[in-house]
């Protein structure tokens, strides 16, 4: 059993995000009133009976198909023990996905008294980093549920305790890690009969014992668990549930990949909610087209199969030359740089390398990045691309770290003597670069010890991780601190910053803080591009482990991940889209047919389709392709949000596309540009500046202070009063009704006229979750109340009211958390005050003597920048710019309607951090108005929303607006005449100014 970390090593700050608790909640409501009854086996998982069940869970599974919003895939369930119900999540790489699936262990457990689970996953970097995922969450849960979790590493030595682990008990979780290469085959050693005698039941070998307890499988990465051996392995669990968590899933169409899926958050949906890092490509040199390999044809047995490849020559021109299993390409080639490439097998498909590539029949693969002159180019690149941002996020207190893949270990690993050439091309560019750095005056104090610690011995800087690893003296430390201590890794205390890697860390193994990839290798067809970058998409954290989410300022700036790759992969930018396009599951694609846009819903008139795709054709929205009845979008989401609102009223002309369905289009070329758009080429150029006016800051100049005083922020929770709240609002709204199961007896069934339908409905007897000294901790922990505000509030409910928790617990619970929680906001936000002191000398746009700044970065203020093409509202600007940084459309919306007379100057506001019991909260946008002639009379603070109704905005962002209203209320107070508005979709900029008196 694996032990849970030391108390007092760093761990990192979970929380849990919407989209993971929209996941979670999704698999508990497929099983909610689904019946389970205790085991025979007192080691075994609870059961339910599959038939009683079936109508049960197909209701489920529809109403959180249809709340989510899920089209793709079947509904199949079962009304049998074998096969196993199904269920799929679609998470995409980097989302949290482990995460996710070990709270969703918890949530069984506490719903259902699920204890046996197993995680299989396809790899061992993978196995290293879910049994640390398990260690290092286990507090955070603990916390959460109230529940202890015992994890096993499987081995000969583990599994047996994971067998026998006591399944009684609220607090009893046994999970096991294992990968698939563990029990397939009969020769594995969880197969073999005898092995193990003190087995229960008829059992004569692990797995048959496995069976026996019913476990809980969660598939990690499931493409990579298709195989025909796999699959008939893994029945032989006889699992009671099996739980699929995946970015990729394989199939032909939909009904082969998903087995009732119910819940996505593909790829596009990860970058447009600003979920993963933003991707810049750089490419370094010109692809050379006649640098390539390709498998011509074969011939031979399948034993000892030959395969023709073609390759150029040195001088010029083409050769073939024959290769069979262990033969060495760059043996039989005469070309040295490709010696890491020794042939493995030979199928009638693909020619696959022992170094993880493969080269398709028919297909030629450029080779000519595995020169060691190109790879000194792009090993250089990647390091510049390091240096650039590092003492930029060092001062910010995050670590910086690059991984690179490299297509043979001897490029690094020194063999015979063979030289390493990445290790000494790489060890060569780096001292050039930090000598080139440490030269630099103006160089932070604290970064350039930083440099100067490892200088002397730069190996300390660069390690490897491969296969072979393992068995080199001196790699243990590098070895843990890649795959297990990712705490260790990211602290400042650490020098290794730069990874080497082939095969083994491009699926599974990540780390939030790599800012650069750099490919050294061809793309391997097994693994998609995606897959290779998500190493690095997950959010950069800080040196206290807190991830930098979207509500930070500078979130845009500092999660960004650069990709270095050769020009000889082609268009890499594209080929990222082309597959964040085809993984998208809401069929959200670059090219528009009569299919897909009856598909997405826009319109089901094929009329009104063609005048749709020519009306975008027209305004150059994309390329129409008049013989295929197809549309391109053109690429370049800078060009579409200039473009976007002359779109949006042309569509509205469109003849047989209603309001909705030009609505729809829109919506739809937004998501395709809010997630595209997160890939982008690296341009060699700096970050955009904003040259700030210093007449315009005049006028704004008395807000800006206001807005930057030093507040304290005070409030407090009447205990009594919120008791009262809740109970008023319990026997108000709370309803449990009792589960009931409908029964229908069809009679005389064999003669259609004379058949007989009735129904009849049956109440289910309750089933008990908690003990009520379980519930009522379960729902202060998750409520932030104390024990006994919760006690008094359940013993203060009309009788009437407290005995429908009986009815179903897990839903009562439920509907309890939610009540209190809105309560605590609906008093919270009453009772923010605040008490204003000084003004900050140094700000966002003034310096430490409270002069104003000259520019400031772009970047501050928004993460794109937005032509302001109304001469009028450019006028009124603070910055001397023809654009304004924006984060949304709502923002590009406002920004155009910002042409009032009587606004003398506005601008889209760089951070202030206003404290709120939510969290900083940071306006969007500042306004200075005219009274007669006078400027800075009066002011207005807008927040922009992008949603339809006020309801909709999150609850904590809610909660943010709510107290900042306290905040102005405090400035007004102290005699600013200023007003705070929130902007939604429906609303207009001057329908705001009217309504509060402006």
């Amino acid at each position: 059993m694996t032990a849970l970390l030391p108390p007092h090593q760093p761990q990192f700050q979970y929380t849990t995000l919407p989209h993971q608790t929209a996941a979670v909640q999704s698999l508990a409501d497929v099983l909610a009133d689904v019946r389970f009854t205790p085991p025979a086996n007192v080691h075994a998982n609870p059961n339910y009976v599959p038939r009683e069940a079936a109508a049960t869970l197909k209701a489920n599974l529809a109403a959180v198909r249809q709340r989510n919003g899920v089209r793709a895939g079947l509904v199949h369930v079962p009304d049998t023990a074998t096969p196993a119900l199904n269920l799929d999540v679609l998470m995409e790489t980097g989302t949290g996905k482990t995460f996710t699936f070990i709270e969703t262990i918890h949530r069984l457990h506490r719903e259902h008294k699920l204890c046996k689970f197993i995680v299989l996953v396809p790899s061992n970097a993978i196995r290293q980093g879910t049994l640390k995922s398990l260690q290092t969450t286990a507090a955070f849960f603990a916390k959460q549920y109230e529940q202890h979790i015992n994890v096993f590493n499987y081995s000969a030595k583990t599994v047996g305790g994971f067998i026998h682990a006591a399944s009684a008990g609220a607090a009893s979780i046994s999970v096991m890690v294992a990968t698939y290469q563990s029990f397939a085959g009969d020769s594995k050693l969880i197969n073999k009969r005898g092995v193990e005698a003190n087995l229960f039941g008829q059992a004569r070998s692990f797995m048959e014992a496995l069976a026996v307890i019913r476990p809980v499988l969660i598939i990690d990465e499931p493409h990579r668990f298709e195989g025909a051996q796999t699959q008939e392995y893994l029945a032989k669990f006889n699992p009671l549930l099996t739980i699929r968590f995946g970015a990729t899933f394989k199939g032909k169409n939909d009904n082969e990949k998903y087995k009732n899926l119910v819940y996505t958050l593909d790829s596009l949906d990860a970058f447009r909610q600003r979920l993963v890092k933003g991707i810049v490509v750089d490419t370094v040199g010109s692809a050379d087209a006649a640098q390539s390999l390709c498998y011509l044809s074969h011939h031979g047995t399948a034993k000892e199969r030959c395969a023709l490849v073609q390759y150029t020559k040195p001088a010029g021109g083409s050769a073939t030359v024959e290769l069979r299993a262990k033969d060495n390409l760059g043996d039989k080639t005469g070309l040295g740089f490709l010696d890491g490439h020794v042939v493995e097998t030979v199928t009638t498909k693909e020619l696959l390398f022992t170094n993880g590539f493969a080269l398709p029949l028919g297909e030629a693969m450029a080779y000519g990045m595995l020169a060691e002159q190109t790879q000194g180019l792009i090993i250089e690149r990647a390091i510049a691309n390091h240096f650039e941002r590092e003492e930029d996020l060092f001062q910010r207190g995050i670590k910086s770290l690059s991984l690179f893949f490299i297509d043979a270990v001897a490029k690094y690993l020194p063999e015979g003597q063979k030289p390493a050439v990445i290790r000494e091309a790489f060890e060569a560019h780096y001292r050039t670069h930090l000598q080139r750095t440490l030269a630099r005056p103006d160089l932070h104090p604290p970064y350039r010890a930083y440099l100067e610690r490892s200088a002397a011995d730069i190996g300390k800087v660069h390690k490897g991780y491969f296969a072979r690893s393992h068995s080199e003296k001196g790699e243990e430390e590098a070895i843990r601190l890649i795959l297990q201590e990712k705490e260790k890794l990211l602290s400042f205390d650490t020098d290794l910053r730069f990874i080497f890697s082939m095969w083994a860390l491009q699926e599974g193994w990540d780390n939030p803080n790599v800012f650069t990839l750099c490919k050294l290798a061809p793309s391997n067809s097994q693994i998609t591009k995606l897959q290779q970058i998500g190493r690095g998409l997950r959010l950069a954290v800080n040196q206290d482990l807190q991830r930098v989410h979207s509500d930070d300022a500078a979130f845009e700036h500092i999660n960004e991940l650069t990709v270095v790759v050769p020009a000889s992969e082609g268009d890499f930018v594209a080929a990222i889209q082309s597959e964040i396009a085809a993984h998208s599951v809401k069929g959200v694609n670059r090219v528009l047919s009569v299919e897909s846009l009856i598909a997405s819903g826009v319109c089901k008139h094929p009329l009104g389709i063609w005048g749709l795709m020519q009306t975008l054709a027209t305004h150059g929205a994309g390329v129409l392709d008049v013989a295929a009845g197809t549309l391109t979008l053109q690429p370049n989401a800078t060009v579409f949000k200039a473009q976007r609102a002359g779109i949006g009223a042309a569509l509205g002309q469109v003849s047989h596309l209603d309001a909705e369905g030009a609505k729809a289009m829109l919506e739809y070329l937004d998501a395709y540009y809010e997630g595209h758009g997160q890939v982008k080429r690296k341009e060699d150029k700096t970050k955009p500046a904003l040259k700030v006016n210093p007449t315009q800051y005049e006028k704004l100049k008395a807000l800006w202070a206001a807005l930057n005083r030093d507040a304290v922020m005070h409030y407090e929770l009447e205990t009594p009063a919120l008791v009262d709240a809740i109970v008023a609002r319990l026997a108000r709204d709370f309803q449990v009704l009792p589960l009931t199961i409908n029964v229908t007896r069809t009679e005389q069934v064999q003669d259609v006229q004379r058949a007989e339908t009735t129904q009849t409905a049956y109440q289910v007897k309750p089933h008990k979750v908690f003990t009520l000294g379980e519930f009522v901790t379960d729902l202060a922990n998750a409520t932030h109340l104390s024990l006994h505000t919760v006690a008094t509030v359940l013993a203060r409910m009309p009788a009437d009211k407290f005995a429908q928790i009986q009815h179903n617990e897990g839903r009562a619970f439920a509907a309890l958390r939610d009540t209190m929680n809105r309560c605590v906001h609906e008093l919270l936000v009453h009772k923010v005050t605040y008490q204003l002191r000084e003004t900050q000398v140094k700000t966002a746009l003034t310096d430490s003597t409270g002069a104003l700044l000259a520019t400031i970065p772009a970047a501050w203020c928004g993460a794109e920048m937005h032509a302001i093409a109304n001469p009028a509202v450019r006028a009124k600007s603070l910055y001397d710019e023809d654009q304004m940084p924006v984060d949304s459309q709502i923002e590009r919306d406002t920004v155009d309607e910002s042409q009032a007379q009587r606004i003398a100057v506005f601008a889209k506001l760089p951070k202030v951090d206003i404290p709120t019991p939510a969290g900083k909260y940071n306006p969007d946008f500042g306004y200075a108005l005219l009274q007669g002639d006078q400027a800075q009379a009066m002011y207005l603070v807008v927040e922009t929303k992008g949603y339809d109704q006020y309801g909709d905005i999150p609850d904590k962002e809610r909660m943010k607006i709510d107290a900042a209203k306290h905040f102005f209320q405090a400035l007004q107070q102290e005699g600013v005449n200023v007003r705070f508005a929130t902007k939604l979709n429906r609303d207009g900029l001057l329908q705001i100014m009217h309504q509060i008196g402006f």
